[in-house]
């Protein structure tokens, strides 16, 4: 069996407050360290520990945590950037990785220049870049821009751009860090398709990203990392399951704890976001023209008199499909301490085929500052015909169809096909 990445009992140490690194300032902290006696624990931090993992050729693994759990310090160590403490990783093949923001491009260069420069240092021969370079600037879309200096590029120029150079050069194994966040949702979809296009040529695929549908829509496996080891591992949907666990016992946890203050401006946490059918079951599947609800469970440390909730319907490439508002509809809400749930059905979604996935908010009374936000499992829509290209439109609504003959002008129509909910004419 091909491993196109293997961790075997790594570990990783930082040594906190370290930032200056001459031969001065070790000198200075040792002899510091030794007037005060032996390092503390305290003065350590473990970003890993004794973590073992692999990852087949042409195999795609999310990396699921907290913040600090060290899913980005594993792309370092599997990028070069950093050594581990203790342990071995190892890589095969062509490796390309977007981890920082505009790691690996110069501010004074221009587009043009650090293409060249950036697909040279993943590897790419020079000869390669020219000829790919059109295909480069085309999936950034930065034509007008690419002989501008980079330091006067806004964040998302930089991450199409290093996306773009990243991807067509056909990694063997890509790293890619929390960047598509940057990006709007057309530039998400691009990257989705790409991811998958890849995929499908065989290239390996390590994923780090808080944003559970896009975990879902390009990730066959994922990790659960915390405290620098992993809890779980396992296909998407059952590691996401397991983390949502996780996280619903400690809400509950933190509930028995905290009493609760008059002085307190209400604390709410959402645990979980489901999509669920007509029958109550999840949702795996559903057709365009079916019902669906989407159900909220959350854990209130306090009672909040008012508030507002948001659901928005997003497809796997991160567009925008629809937003309800319980304050457009004039839906009053109150969250009392507790656990409790909250609910909208939606009679048809009349989306078009594709994978789909609800975020939603819980906003204050003034309907303007968020206190919570989640997200839904995965799930299909399945349209009323097959061939349905999902990139001609996002939905279809309520429509009849009328036709006339030329020659019976003010006649009846002779002919109409209904929509999904019937004619209405």
């Amino acid at each position: 069996m091909d491993h196109a990445v293997r961790f075997s009992h790594v570990s990783k140490k930082y040594h906190l407050g370290l930032t200056r690194t001459s031969v001065a300032a070790a000198a200075w902290r040792s002899l510091r360290h030794a007037w005060n006696g032996s390092r503390g624990a305290d003065d350590v931090y473990w970003a890993l520990r004794d973590v073992s993992f692999s990852l087949e050729a042409g195999r795609s693994l999310g990396l699921l945590g907290p913040n600090g759990a060290g899913k980005s310090t594993i792309l370092k160590l599997l990028a070069g950037i950093t050594e581990p403490t203790s342990g071995e990783v190892e890589s095969s093949g062509r490796l390309a990785a977007l981890i920082e923001l505009g790691a690996g491009f110069h501010p004074d260069l221009t587009g043009r220049e650090n293409v060249f420069l950036n697909a040279t240092l993943l590897g790419l021969p020079r000869h390669e870049v020219r000829a790919r370079f059109d295909e480069i600037v085309a999936f950034a879309e930065l034509e007008r821009f690419i002989d501008t200096p980079i330091k006067r590029y806004s964040s998302g120029m930089t991450v199409r751009l290093g996306f773009a150079v990243a991807s067509c050069i056909e990694p063997d194994v890509l790293l890619v860090d929390e960047v598509l966040a940057v990006g709007d949702a057309a530039f998400r979809q691009r990257c989705v398709a790409r991811i998958q296009d890849l995929r499908s040529a065989g290239t390996s695929l390590l994923f780090v990203s808080h944003d559970m549908g896009l975990v879902k829509a390009v990730c066959q496996e994922a990790l659960y990392i915390e405290d620098g080891a992993i809890r779980h591992a396992g296909d998407t949907g059952e590691t996401i399951d397991h983390y949502n666990r996780v996280l619903d016992q400690r809400r509950l946890a933190k509930l028995q704890q905290q009493a609760g203050s008059p002085g307190d401006h209400g604390i709410v946490e959402i645990g979980r976001v489901e999509v669920l059918a007509g029958d109550g079951g999840p949702v795996r599947a559903v057709t365009s023209a079916e019902p669906v609800q989407v159900r909220i469970s959350y854990t209130a440390y306090t009672d909040v008199p008012k508030a507002n909730v948001l659901v928005r319907m997003m497809r796997s490439d991160g567009l925008s499909c629809f937003v309800l508002r319980t304050s457009q509809d004039g839906v009053p809400v109150r969250f009392d301490r507790g656990t409790g749930t909250v609910a909208v059905t939606i009679d048809a979604t009349r989306l078009f085929p594709g994978s789909y996935y609800a975020v939603v908010w819980f906003l204050d009374a003034s309907d303007a500052n968020g206190m919570s936000r989640a997200t839904s499992d995965w799930f299909e829509v399945q349209g009323r015909t097959a061939g349905i290209d999902h990139h001609d439109g996002v939905f279809e609504p309520d429509h009849a169809w009328l036709t006339r003959p030329a020659a019976a002008e003010g006649a009846a129509p002779v002919g109409a096909k209904p929509g999904p909910a019937g004619e209405r004419g």
